[in-house]
């Protein structure tokens, strides 16, 4: 086999394996999403100081819609909120926490310090009707416009045990909803309800913030990514120096970055491309290749790379340059 024939096949077989690489680990993501939906729960779990850990779980993006909607937050309010900060639901949080009602009759008082500063008229001793009715109080926890019902305490001033009250149950309700954006940030909507008898009360939040653990960067050794690449370069074989287009596909093998997804650097794509300036097939090494998207203008070009290319063909023609790498 000819020395041409035997890069031919070398070129063809990287192509081949990157493909076939690539829908495999495609599929194998699919596949590992649907275990998980299906099978990965973490229970709930209470630790000290009164911390909860949630119960959580994957589901499908319409299911997570759908939580949202039952527990009574405004779906396209914060979906439209996300669009403009160029991110997308990613969590749902629901915590419940209950109290119970409690009443009492007949429960005893103790005297307080004398402050009454009008002696008793023996003529008149219940001028106010006190010893005739019950006195009752309702109790309310006010939040600026909303008054939530507590419960009430009653009076019976001809009673040796004069005192009773009826607090009400309630169950607090806060719903969390997390976005996340391309570069990993999180925005975080909350809601707070109490239910007191059946009725929900909108509670409003005076404060609410996210701090967020900032991403460092580190190496992936192994981030397989599928590139579109092109560029130009010299041809340092032949004489005199001649220039060559190329324009091809590489697989990235590793990357080194703040996100898998959108990595700082790509390292190592071999694939094959075709060569303009002598018309025939090559192999494809881009040692290095450097994200853009971070010095142009945000949203202008994601997952672009610039970065030096070697390239060989089949008739063992050296070309040397730089290329343009765009992951799919």
């Amino acid at each position: 086999m000819s020395l041409s024939s035997k890069i031919l096949a070398i070129c063809g077989a990287i192509l081949v394996i990157g493909l076939l690489g690539f829908i495999v680990y495609q599929r194998h993501q699919i596949s590992s999403r649907q275990s998980a939906i299906e099978s990965q729960i973490v229970a709930q779990k209470e630790l000290l100081d009164g911390i909860v850990r949630s119960q959580s779980t994957w589901a499908t993006r319409d299911d997570v819609n759908k939580l949202i909607t039952a527990n009574g937050l405004n779906l396209k309010t914060i979906q439209d909120d996300l669009e403009n900060l160029h991110a997308e639901i990613s969590a749902v949080n629901i915590a419940v926490s209950s109290s119970s009602a409690q009443h009492g009759t007949n429960v005893p008082t103790k005297p307080g310090p004398n402050t009454n500063p009008n002696p008793i008229n023996p003529n008149n001793p219940d001028p106010f009707g006190y010893m005739k009715n019950q006195q009752q109080l309702t109790l309310e926890e006010n939040f600026l416009n909303v008054k939530v019902p507590i419960g009430t305490v009653g009076f019976s001033a001809w009673q040796k045990e004069p005192w009773n009250y009826d607090i009400k149950a309630r169950e607090y309700h806060a719903a969390t909803v997390i976005g996340k954006d391309e570069n990993q940030r999180d925005y975080v909507y909350n809601k707070l309800t109490v239910k007191v008898e059946g009725k929900d009360y909108t509670l409003p939040i005076k404060t609410a913030t996210t701090t967020q653990v900032y991403p460092e960067a580190k190496f992936s050794f192994w981030n397989p990514k599928l590139h579109l690449s092109a560029g130009g370069g010299v041809n340092l074989t032949q004489a005199p120096l001649s220039g060559s287009a190329n324009i091809g596909v590489t697989l990235g093998i590793m990357s080194y970055g703040k996100y898998k997804t959108n990595p700082d650097i790509s390292i190592l794509q071999v694939g094959a491309a075709y060569q303009t300036g002598t018309n025939r097939p090559s192999v494809v090494v881009n040692p290095i290749s450097f994200n853009v998207g971070g010095i142009l203008p945000k949203g202008l070009v994601n997952n672009t790379y610039v970065g030096p290319s070697v390239q060989v063909d089949t008739a063992g023609n050296v070309i040397t340059g730089a290329n343009v790498s765009v992951a799919f």
